[in-house]
């Protein structure tokens, strides 16, 4: 008889290992291990059966593997798309720029603006190896197109705030968002403690 056709048991008696014809399952023989009379009854199926098992198990076992794993990646996608949607705006955002251009185009201390004209903070400089006095600073032109016959004017006072004459300088002509560096000569120096700005203007062509 094939080995196919066995199961395997136990003694009721001493737990001894039985392995019997399947047809004769439900018979009391006496055990060959301890002689007493027990019944035949399957505990383990034959090792057909036992494979079939095997495979079936092993078969669910993928199936939970395969689903567990697809569970993972859905999960895994659907945070992914939350992490992207709850994700505040970065530092990129641009909304900001507005206010860092105004911030960075904001008047310097002291410099005044008219015509499409800015005007830096003045100051007497006396040039070293002589008596002369000079108001010096910066015009800018603020308007996109050449500015030609420039004159600056400025008000000169003594240490009482009193006015003590004036000084003025030209430039023929100053570039499109161009600088001049003037330099107004203070004719009574030694009255002219400060320098204020009065004017400044382009001359008609």
């Amino acid at each position: 008889m094939s080995n196919n056709n066995f199961v395997k048991g136990e003694c009721r008696r001493c737990a001894g290992h039985l392995e019997f014809p399947a047809d004769a399952a439900g018979q009391t023989i006496p055990c060959p291990h301890c002689g007493q009379p027990t019944e035949l009854a399957a505990s383990i199926v034959t090792s057909k059966s036992n494979g079939s098992s095997r495979m079936r198990w092993g078969i669910a076992a993928a199936v939970l593997v395969v689903a567990g794993l697809a569970t993972a990646i859905y999960l895994k996608q659907k945070a992914g798309h939350t992490a992207v949607s709850e994700t505040p705006a970065t530092p990129s955002d641009t909304s900001n720029v507005p206010a860092l251009s105004k911030v960075v185009q904001a008047n310097p201390p002291g410099e005044e603006r008219t015509n499409d004209f800015a005007i830096s903070a003045v100051k007497l400089q006396k040039t070293p190896g002589s008596s002369l006095v000079y108001v010096t600073g910066t015009v800018r032109n603020l308007g996109g197109r050449q500015r030609f016959g420039v004159k600056v004017e400025f008000g000169l006072f003594d240490t009482n705030d009193h006015a003590v004459g004036t000084a003025t300088d030209y430039e023929q002509m100053i570039d499109p968002n161009g600088d001049w560096q003037f330099k107004a000569l203070v004719m009574d120096s030694k009255a002219a403690a400060s320098a204020r700005f009065n004017s400044i203007h382009e001359e008609p062509q």
